[in-house]
């Protein structure tokens, strides 16, 4: 089976959730021996097609139809929320001769996908990654600030290109990464065929590291216990209230960030607020690290706990990838989260927001009770090798690629 995976943006500088879903999805799948492609913008990316790990990687020129925007603006939209025109998109799929089209974004980019699908004859399937039932409004307020003060014209384009459609209504089958969109993705659309098919982890990869590597590398002391944060910084993400969490413990605690900044006015105000509490030499932020990095597991090793203090999270890869390493979890109970952790068996769930005094006890109880962590730690380890290897979840994915063929032939 022959498969393009389409993405808004795919920069292996620029990694969060959704492109290491696509990634490891593809490999998996080109493993079993279905080829499969991944088509995606030039949108923080120096390259524009590649073949990696024998993927072909398409990038393609873009825009945002919308008047004026500023190199800034351009920029904060490829990094959340651009809802681009992509003219070499539709060309290229239809050249690909793909058995089925998996789009993994929304707007306009899936409209293109259904389009080529009606011409090449071949179904289409959507993932949702989180956000089309559950984005809170704050999040959406702050993804169409670059947008204000301009004006629009895309509809014009989009009326002549027959694209003012919602893609996902007339998608041949649906994706859900957290359960919590299951149920209402079933009541949205009734009598499509959509399952929930949770991330994977390469658990391999995280297992054996020493976290003395990590400190090294970083040059955090050896006395220090380290709570680490792996996430896009993004007020999605609530790295704000950590800070006060980190003040609560005191020494010898010191807490690190790993991600790509997805706003940089979020990371401007995450600065200033380390600053102001006197914490910038127990805090470290490190600007992302590439997919293939042993930097990342390293520090997974390195840690006391992993902490995910999100307002809002469809799934949650990190809670995996820190289970795999052996990592105790703290996290916020949303989304997906609420169903990927068991409370006080595989983690641990503290408030979002308000509570950072709960963050600190929980850290302090996990510290203190080697017995509790390591019934945790253990749990969490047996789920993670049973439930969640890409080896299984690719298997259920191609099982559900050809149910939706099997229907499409049938209609």
């Amino acid at each position: 089976m022959r498969t393009a995976h389409i993405i808004r943006r795919f920069a292996f500088s620029e990694w969060g959730g959704t492109e290491s879903v696509v990634w490891n999805t593809a490999r998996a799948l080109h493993e079993k021996g279905n080829p499969s492609e991944i088509f995606a913008t030039c949108a923080l990316s120096l390259v524009q097609d590649e073949v990696k790990n024998s993927i072909q990687i398409h990038r393609f020129k873009y825009r945002y139809p919308r008047f004026p925007l500023s190199k800034e603006k351009i920029r904060a939209l490829d990094k959340k929320g651009g809802d681009p025109v992509v003219p070499g998109l539709q060309r290229a799929l239809k050249k690909g001769e793909f058995d089925i089209l998996h789009c993994h974004t929304m707007g306009r980019m899936a409209a293109t996908v259904r389009a080529a699908a009606k011409q090449l004859h071949v179904p289409y399937v959507m993932t949702l990654h989180g956000g089309y039932f559950d984005v809170p409004p704050e999040e959406i307020r702050q993804m169409v600030k670059p947008m204000k003060g301009t004006i629009p014209y895309g509809n014009i384009i989009d009326r002549l290109l027959g694209r003012r459609v919602d893609a996902l209504k007339f998608a041949n089958g649906i994706v859900c990464v957290g359960a919590n969109e299951l149920q209402p993705a079933k009541e949205h659309f009734p009598d499509k065929l959509i399952i929930h098919l949770p991330n994977g982890v390469n658990y391999d990869i995280f297992h054996n590291y020493d976290g003395a590597d990590f400190r090294k590398q970083v040059g955090i002391r050896a006395d220090r216990k380290i709570l680490l944060c792996v996430s896009r910084l993004d007020y999605q993400k609530n790295q704000l209230m950590l800070p006060e969490v980190l003040a609560l413990l005191g020494e010898p605690w010191h807490l690190v960030f790993i991600g790509a900044p997805t706003a940089e006015w979020y990371v401007d105000k995450l600065r200033e607020k380390i600053r102001l509490m006197n914490l910038t030499d127990r805090v470290t932020m490190i600007n992302g690290v590439p997919p293939d990095s042993t930097l990342l597991p390293a520090a997974y090793h390195a840690a006391s706990a992993f902490l995910l203090p999100s307002l809002h999270e469809p799934f949650g890869i990190v809670v995996l990838e820190a289970w795999s390493a052996g990592t105790p979890v703290i996290a916020s109970p949303v989304g997906g989260l609420k169903t990927l952790i068991r409370d006080g068996e595989t983690g641990f769930f503290a408030p979002a927001e308000g509570a950072p005094h709960e963050w600190a006890d929980l850290i302090r109880k996990l510290d203190e009770d080697e017995d509790l962590r390591g019934r945790i730690t253990e749990a969490a380890d047996e789920e993670v090798r049973e439930h969640y290897s890409w080896n299984t979840i690719t298997d259920k994915l191609l099982d559900f690629y050809q149910e939706v063929q099997r229907i499409h032939r049938r209609r």
